[in-house]
């Protein structure tokens, strides 16, 4: 047991260097799993224009696009997530945040590039806790909340990401998405329905490829468990006046 745990730090170590000497994406993934800041999940920045294409044209005919509505695309890496959806929504407000600032330095140098869209902004956060409450409509985490050394499907992720991280930065989220609003996850390694926020949202569309491995409360896999990636209505809580008369 000994030796495998030391060829293991050793084959870390190797990836490590070689991700440093290939430099770019590499090297920003290699140094935040190094790093470990809080807030981390996905050290990787893996992206690509148009991502979900299906997807951002369910959301456009689900929310009006007005200059008053306003989309955070969290984890938005290096920009392409926020840039697709902008062509998508032509009038709505679009914020990206990401946790490296090497990739909100790519964000920015494309939107100074592609004429400084007042729409858009980008900004390097782990969190919103600096967020207001109830200030976004929708709210994307797409390939956020897993890690990409999980797809070996090791019995315990809390090596890696920690469900009670998951809950609190999905609090979080909740927390700045205004009621009626949307939340959207894509492959994450948690459900969202064990989350201490899940009661406060209806299931809108579940999504019916579920291909990442699922680790419950206490960070166990649960090798037969289904995600529940998909997009979910933050619900509109009754008046007063309703609470009233009941």
């Amino acid at each position: 047991m000994t030796e495998l745990l030391g060829l293991r730090v050793l084959l870390d170590w190797l990836r490590f260097v070689v991700h440093l000497i290939r430099g770019g994406e590499h090297r920003r993934s290699a140094l935040l799993m190094w790093r470990r800041p809080r807030g981390l999940f996905q050290p990787y920045g893996t992206t690509q224009e148009d991502r979900y294409p299906e997807l951002f044209r369910l959301l456009r005919q689900a929310l009006e696009d007005v200059p008053q509505t306003r989309i955070l695309s969290f984890g938005c890496s290096t920009g392409e997530e926020v840039f697709s959806l902008a062509r998508y929504f032509l009038r709505a407000h679009i914020h990206g945040v990401d946790i490296d600032n090497g990739r909100i330095g790519e964000c920015l140098a494309r939107w100074r590039r592609e004429g400084r869209d007042p729409r858009l902004s980008f900004a390097c956060a782990s969190d919103v806790s600096e967020d207001i409450v109830e200030s976004y409509d929708l709210v994307m985490a797409m390939a956020v909340f897993r890690h990409g050394r999980l797809g070996a499907r090791p019995a315990n992720c809390s090596d890696w990401v920690c469900f009670a991280d998951f809950d609190r930065a999905v609090g979080d989220l909740a927390r700045v998405l205004k009621p009626g609003g949307l939340l959207v996850f894509r492959h994450a390694n948690f459900r969202f329905s064990d989350t201490r926020v899940a009661d406060d949202f209806d299931c809108v569309r579940l999504e019916s490829a579920q291909v990442s491995p699922i680790y419950g409360r206490d960070n166990r896999l649960m090798p037969d468990a289904l995600g529940d990636d998909g997009i979910y209505l933050k619900r509109i809580a009754p008046t007063a006046q309703s609470n009233i008369s009941r």
